[in-house]
């Protein structure tokens, strides 16, 4: 089993002009979502198949791994309105080991649109949304080996959490 980390920060207000259009995920997103989610990653990481992919994504929205939140989770879109990037927010991930916040589950950027700054925009949207609708914190999961992701959330003052950092 890959190594996790759990990161979490504090949410806050955006303050410089993003590097894409973007709105809020919608309920018609799924079947590209489903696409992305797929082939974003490598063979096998989001299912057997794009199906299998696509009913991952639409228990998503179902709340199989929490409430889903449309409203913090934003998709990227490229020149010809095209879903390119997508981020998913669900108000607290389920079990115990995760902090008690809105969490991101899953960042995906199409492989043709990375190192453009659309994982960091959609974060950084995300943060701005939470905040404004008075949530302190935001939370996630990645893979210890997963050296790009940790450097982008890092460089967005995201640090390591533990349960035991919310014990009395």
């Amino acid at each position: 089993m890959t190594d996790m980390v759990t990161l979490i920060a504090k949410t806050n207000p955006l303050e410089r002009e993003l590097k894409m259009a973007s709105r809020t995920v919608q309920e018609s997103d799924l079947q590209r979502l489903g696409e992305l989610y797929f082939t974003a990653y490598d063979a096998g990481a989001a299912g057997d198949s794009i199906e299998v992919a696509l009913a991952d994504i639409q228990a998503s929205w179902a709340g199989k791994y929490g409430h889903f939140l449309p409203n913090a989770s934003h998709v990227a879109l490229d020149e010809n309105g095209k879903i390119v990037a997508a981020v998913l927010v669900v108000e607290h991930a389920i079990g115990d080991d995760t902090p008690d916040a809105p969490f991101i589950i899953e960042l995906i950027t199409d492989r043709e649109h990375r190192r453009r700054g659309l994982a960091e925009d959609l974060v950084l949207t995300t943060m701005d949304t939470l905040f404004n609708e008075g949530k302190a914190d935001v939370a996630l999961r990645v893979e210890a080996t997963n050296s790009a992701a940790l450097a982008l959330y890092l460089s967005l003052d995201f640090h390591r959490w533990s349960p035991e950092d919310t014990e009395d």
